[in-house]
């Protein structure tokens, strides 16, 4: 109704039931490593201009989240009262009630410290504008303010206790500092904050969505799938890991922790190997290349998403199946990964060379070459002049990673040691990329139709 990409909708709601999740549902995703350990944790990223409507999808994704943080802080307050009318040696036998709470927003990270310590469960930061959420970490980069800002929430992504120790604040242990992170953001001001920041891998652990424009809103009644939504994330609020000695738990086991069954195991597994030779794409980006190496991780927290969705209202059980795995398998790699590669491919630009890269490729079509060398791509249009040796270098190595072009061994007449490599243009790019060459001759040639009629004006 609102015309906002369903795409959106679909990853901030997921997030949304992550954050519902208490923190003590954890699944071990090898069979023989019992350190390693997830919960339903998941950091979304909206990335689209303000025509995607990304403020309308985190507004109704949080609507329950915001009804749950609401119920929980009446409740405090109703606890507070009750505590402070209480005399002064019945206090001093009773603790002091914690002050819960499953959202935060505009918080520093000694506030969010002090939140986070009464709530093991686990929050959920939403970030209409993750550009100011964002840049006020990278300001500081300077100094130790700004990194120690960046160390919080990274920490806070991996979960798990965390101790402060301050002269003003005296000192304290945060059983579980564990955030999911909900946000949106335009693409000019992320492709300047990436690459100002320090690179950490803090931005590789977001889920980035690439939004499309919205279209037409429509004045429609409410669909009930909203209220069955409301309604889940306050059943996934109430789940509990499953109980030792529960008809589904592992035979013989006492543990309460989640587990993988045999054909889910050996899904996880593929994925590994998958997730490697994916990894390899270092070569042309070292950002995306990070940010699959985190989707072991994600995968594991998906599963347990998927896994507490699918039993809501009924006693967990402590196996996770291959058909919930497989499902799983499937949203991160026909879903998550595409938007991936168009973030890191379309926005952020799929190499550090990105500009370059994609002018020597359109060179390389426009012109139906077999080979190219560097002077080839000095006489290039007006964004491959000026380059040196080694940007140029960089770049044909580049070409080789993705199968493009390939070393000449043949040396012409006149070779010397000190000449720059010749390099042999594979014949299945010309193939391929027959339609686009035809397209990036065209383009060229109306750019240089229209120089030539603002010169003649």
């Amino acid at each position: 109704m609102t015309g906002a990409d369903p795409a959106g909708f679909a990853m901030a709601a997921l997030t949304a039931c992550a954050a519902a999740i208490p923190d003590v549902i954890v699944i071990n995703p090898k069979r023989h490593d019992d350190a390693w350990e997830e919960s339903a944790r998941l950091w979304t990223m909206l990335i689209g201009d303000p025509s995607t409507r990304k403020s309308v999808i985190i507004r109704i994704a949080a609507r329950p989240i915001n009804a749950v943080d609401r119920s929980m802080a009446q409740r405090y307050e109703r606890e507070r009262q009750d505590y402070e009318e209480l005399s002064a040696e019945d206090r001093r036998s009773r603790e002091r009630p914690k002050k819960r709470r499953l959202r935060v927003e505009d918080t520093t990270i000694e506030a969010a410290q002090e939140i986070m310590k009464d709530s093991p469960d686990g929050v959920i930061s939403i970030q209409d504008e993750m550009g100011g959420w964002l840049g006020g970490m990278d300001r500081y980069t300077g100094n130790r303010g700004g990194l120690k800002e960046r160390a919080f929430w990274l920490q806070a992504w991996y979960g798990g206790p965390y101790a402060y120790d301050r002269v003003s604040r005296g000192s304290a242990v945060i059983p579980n500092l564990s955030a999911c992170l909900l946000g949106g953001i335009q693409p000019e001001p992320l492709r300047a904050l990436a690459a100002a920041a320090v690179d950490d891998g803090l931005l590789q652990r977001c889920c980035p969505v690439v939004l499309r424009r919205a279209t037409v809103d429509r004045d429609e009644p409410t669909d009930p799938v909203t209220g069955k939504y409301n309604d889940l994330i306050l059943s996934l609020r109430e789940a509990r890991p499953p109980r030792p000695g529960n008809p589904f738990v592992a035979l013989g086991s006492t543990a309460t922790m989640l587990r993988f069954d045999d054909e889910a195991q050996e899904i996880r597994n593929e994925l590994e190997r998958k997730h490697e030779k994916l990894a390899s794409l270092e070569a042309v980006s070292k950002k995306l290349a990070a940010h699959v190496q985190k989707y072991g991780s994600i995968f594991a927290r998906l599963c347990v998403v998927f896994h507490c969705v699918e039993h809501t209202g009924q006693e967990l059980p402590a196996v996770i199946t291959a058909d919930t795995a497989g499902r799983v398998a499937k949203f991160l790699h026909e879903f998550l990964l595409p938007h991936a590669v168009e973030f890191y491919a379309g926005i952020l630009g799929l190499s550090d060379d990105h500009e370059r890269l994609t002018a020597v490729a359109g060179y390389i079509l426009a012109h139906c070459l077999k080979r190219i060398t560097n002077r080839d791509v000095q006489r290039g249009d007006r964004s491959m002049r000026g380059l040196t040796r080694r940007d140029t270098d960089r770049v044909f190595e580049q070409l080789d990673a993705l199968g493009w072009i390939s070393r000449d061994p043949g040396r012409p007449q006149g070779w010397r040691p000190s000449d720059p490599p010749r390099w042999v243009v594979n014949p299945e790019v010309h193939r391929l990329f027959q339609e686009r060459a035809q397209v990036e001759a065209s383009r060229r040639l109306s750019a240089r139709e229209a120089i030539a009629e603002v010169l003649r004006s």
